[in-house]
């Protein structure tokens, strides 16, 4: 007889990481200036016989005027064979402006996992297992999540701990536990010209005792509305990525193509990721005649001002 401690990612996989960032990071939630909801959908491995299948919908906010505290809730099915996955999670995050560029976010989600595993569907080769007569086994677990966000208009880092309490989930006659799971994201905005920016960005993953594994992603940009781009996950697969910006920059629509890198592309035609994004946009208030009136005269001793007090430091 042998024994042996088995490990594996346990969370839902997003190529399209850059149109949710707060599903890898609970100190995103607040960090845009509106209200954002998320919707994403993947089905990884197309032809493999049980492959798994994620749904995942959320949404964050700042509060007040200044926004310095946030809200946000996440909900995520997923599901693999006889194994499915969902989580709930509502967070709470806190914004502090360090100067005029940047601002760090700090945030914590609680919530619940269930996993449930479908007896009823197994298929044994030997009857008479306790384990296997029963028609579903559910086990439900507390978590917790917690990050750390450093953005500004064009450059964002953020680092964050799932699962980092380790809770055990107890089956009939056996046990498991959550492995705690780290996400370092990072990314640049860059302006070519006018119409065209790049935006270069990494997502590096790491459960004990898995190796670390890094994911390379750049988009390209076009009049802020059309982007293409490609991705590369470290021993896993090459990804390519598309999108469009509709609706005055309020929706996104992304989709994300992953070719595997491993043996297992000789059973798959790869994996396939369609994300939408929502951001509740308020509309500017038009300015009447007398207050655009104002507004001119407020311009122009503010610039008079300005011009005198360079003059004076010459």
């Amino acid at each position: 007889m042998f024994f042996k401690t088995a490990s594996a990612q346990q969370l839902p996989l997003s190529t399209n990481y850059l149109l949710n960032n707060y599903a890898y990071n609970p100190a995103v939630a607040g960090s845009m200036k509106d209200m954002v909801v998320n919707i994403n959908y993947r089905n990884q491995w197309v032809g493999f016989a049980d492959a798994p299948k994620s749904y995942g919908i959320s949404l964050h906010s700042g509060l007040g005027k200044e926004k310095k505290a946030a809200v946000g809730a996440l909900l995520n099915s997923d599901n693999t064979g006889l194994l499915s996955r969902t989580s709930g999670y509502l967070t709470f995050a806190y914004h502090v402006k360090l100067n005029k560029t940047y601002k760090l976010g700090l945030g914590v989600s609680v919530g619940m996992l269930q996993y449930r595993i479908k007896l009823y569907d197994a298929k044994t080769a030997d009857g008479g297992d306790a384990l296997l007569t029963g028609n579903l086994l559910s086990n439900n677990v507390f978590d917790s999540n917690g990050g750390l966000y450093l953005y500004s208009d064009k450059l964002f880092v953020g680092v964050s701990g799932y699962q980092y309490l380790n809770n055990k989930i107890t089956w009939k006659d056996s046990k498991s536990n959550l492995n705690a799971q780290y996400y370092v994201t990072a990314g640049y905005m860059i302006t070519a010209s006018k119409k065209i920016s790049v935006q270069p960005s990494v997502l590096v993953k790491f459960s004990k005792p898995v190796p670390v594994q890094p994911e390379f992603s750049v988009r390209a940009f076009y009049n802020k509305v059309f982007w293409i781009g490609a991705s590369y996950r470290l021993h896993d697969a090459t990804s390519i990525l598309a999108g469009v910006t509709a609706l005055k920059n309020k929706l996104t629509v992304g989709y994300a193509y992953d070719i595997p890198n491993t043996k297992i592309r000789t059973y798959t035609s790869g994996s396939h990721e369609i994300t939408l994004t929502y951001q509740f946009i308020k509309p500017k208030r038009k300015l009447n005649a007398d207050e655009e009136e104002l507004n001119d005269i407020d311009n122009s001793i503010k610039s008079k001002l300005k011009k005198q007090n360079e003059e004076s430091t010459k």
